[in-house]
């Protein structure tokens, strides 16, 4: 529908505003062209299809699929919103950040080379972000839920990830996923 003009100049109000729709990244793209990839990358047993469907999940829930890259007011950034705290965690006690092979391969994605440069790399480089909200996923010792399982994977995501103090709800991540079209996404 296009916007009605006034003399050729649109309105300072626009009052049916509708047919508008908060644009973020295209889900299948992200899954295509960052996560798979990056999964892939990592090796070992960090590619599956519900680690990628719990990513797709993540990243709807918590910046509408890189709608977001910065919280508003707050300190994560990201597609996957981690804050400096989390990443501090993730970077300090990862056992897979210990094996030096691995912190290398990592770091070739995004360059990092010490716990300020990590901050950034989330920022500069979705495979990074993707990676860190991978290892944040994979300290945890239960196995991924299934990703027929929307509530496991909601329940997964509030423990580990959100926490039981975040501010995300099961309807909220519902409706993420659906604004999101997760759902439609072919892992």
């Amino acid at each position: 529908m296009p916007l009605t003009t006034v003399n050729g100049k649109l309105p300072l109000i626009i009052t049916n505003i509708e047919h508008l729709k908060v644009k973020k990244m295209d889900a299948q793209q992200l899954h295509d062209h960052i996560i798979k990839p990056t999964l892939q990358y990592m090796g070992g047993n960090y590619d599956s299809k519900d680690a990628r469907f719990l990513l797709l999940c993540t990243a709807a829930i918590e910046s509408k699929c890189g709608y977001y890259i910065k919280q508003i007011n707050g300190p994560a950034l990201g597609v996957w919103q981690m804050e400096p705290a989390t990443l501090r965690s993730i970077y300090f006690h990862c056992d897979a950040l210990k094996v030096e092979s691995f912190d290398e391969k990592l770091g070739k994605l995004a360059y990092p080379t010490n716990e300020f440069r990590i901050n950034k790399s989330v920022l500069l480089s979705p495979m990074s972000a993707c990676a860190m909200a991978r290892l944040k996923y994979s300290m945890d010792k239960a196995p991924l839920p299934d990703h027929h399982d929307i509530k496991a994977v909601y329940d997964y995501y509030k423990r580990i990830y959100n926490t039981p103090a975040g501010a995300s709800t099961y309807e909220k991540f519902c409706s993420a996923l659906a604004n999101c079209k997760i759902e439609q996404v072919k892992l």
